[in-house]
């Protein structure tokens, strides 16, 4: 007589997880860029610890926080070009729960120190 078949076990994924920390755009550093999601205000902020820059934007309950630091980029990048901020084009029709506002975007360019080569 033969055994009973075992039944395979069942094999779970492992679930990747979202970084809470990036490098940051203004001084280049990397994980100093932090993420504070405030679900009860709606508010999604992030803060470079090295040169102070921060960034916030109102969120949901659907967004991580990788998520704001996409748009603080897609932010920075369009103010680079010289383009009206989609937060500021979604302001003036009502919509402006949708984007961050690249008048929040602060650095301070005074901790800024470059060394002149004068050889």
């Amino acid at each position: 007589m033969g055994k009973r078949a075992k039944k395979a076990p069942v094999q779970t994924k492992k679930r990747q997880t979202l970084a809470k920390q990036f490098k940051c755009p203004f001084c280049a550093n990397d994980e100093v860029v932090e993420c504070k999601m405030d679900l009860k205000n709606g508010t999604g902020s992030l803060s470079c610890r090295m040169c102070s820059a921060s960034y916030s934007m109102p969120i949901h309950h659907l967004h991580e926080p990788i998520d704001v630091f996409s748009e603080w980029l897609d932010d920075c990048e369009a103010a680079e070009r010289g383009e009206v901020p989609v937060a500021s084009a979604a302001s003036s029709s009502g919509n402006s729960r949708n984007r961050g506002n690249m008048n929040k975007v602060v650095h301070d360019t005074s901790q800024d120190h470059y060394e002149d080569d004068d050889s």
